[in-house]
């Protein structure tokens, strides 16, 4: 109960900090929350709360990325090597470092036990150890979460704790289609919205709001706020770093965050073709 009394403060304490930190900044009407939330643990038997109908998985985090053609994003010109990551991501393997940043790897070995309780954004405390992760998508009804192209992406590592569990569909907006996630939390869900543009012969995905929908929102039963936080991802194919000596079809992918402008986290990928 200590742990939930903890969880509900930072919950409350997270929405205020948000709304008056950026009270000038208006969440966009339009932007599709999912209606997912979570109770005290999540992990990754969070679906077997649900009656879900027996449907096949998708194989990828998107079905087609040519769904995102935009005017930041042209898909003709990616490498096929992030297209193929893509549209099949079960088919890979995927390790990954992360790196806190000073001043916040003390706050970032204590969160992890946080963390590591209730099996969700369960990321090591530690910097440099290469980590594996396994992969399992699950398809999600409309019923349950009605956003376009709802699928589940369940993250565990070898001793099949649960590292990340997240949903992931797409809104469309004018021309530009963005990516929409979902983490479900004890009692509400970290939403984020990305945009999409060419990255050199890979993609980028960033949170930048300006005039778009993109960024971190927490969603709870009583509203939904803009969180000071962003992030980034940057995916290349190997091709991209000739030095690394990996097969041609093995990714490379970076995944920064930010809280105030400060950059507090660095995650980096290499995903593996099985």
């Amino acid at each position: 109960m200590e742990i939930f009394g903890l969880w509900y403060f930072a919950i409350i304490a997270l929405f205020f900090l948000g709304y008056f930190l950026h009270r000038h900044h208006t969440i966009p009407t339009e932007i599709p929350f999912s209606p997912l939330f979570g109770n005290l643990k999540i992990g990754s038997n969070y679906l077997s709360h649900y009656d879900l109908p027996h449907l096949p998985p998708p194989n990828g985090e998107v079905d087609d990325i040519n769904h995102f053609s935009g005017p930041n994003f042209d898909p003709t010109i990616l490498s096929p090597s992030v297209k193929h990551f893509y549209e099949q991501t079960s088919s890979y393997s995927l390790n990954f470092r992360v790196f806190w940043h000073f001043p916040f790897r003390t706050g970032a070995f204590v969160a992890s036990y946080l963390t590591s309780y209730i099996e969700q954004l369960n990321l090591p405390g530690k910097n440099g150890e290469l980590h594996e992760m396994k992969s399992e998508f699950v398809t999600i009804p409309p019923s349950l979460d009605p956003r376009n192209g709802t699928r589940a992406w369940i993250r565990t590592n070898p001793s099949n704790e649960t590292i990340f569990v997240a949903f992931y569909a797409t809104h469309k907006k004018e021309s530009t289609t963005y990516v929409n996630i979902a983490a479900p939390l004890p009692f509400s869900n970290l939403s984020t919205v990305l945009n999409i543009k060419n990255f050199e012969s890979g993609l980028e995905l960033n949170t930048l709001p300006s005039t778009s929908d993109g960024g971190i929102y927490l969603v709870t039963p009583i509203g939904s706020i803009s969180l000071p936080l962003s992030q980034r991802f940057q995916v290349l194919p190997s091709t991209s770093f000739p030095s690394s000596n990996l097969p041609p079809e093995t990714i490379i992918a970076t995944h920064e965050m930010w809280v105030f402008g400060l950059k507090f986290l660095t995650i980096s990928y290499i995903a593996n073709k099985t």
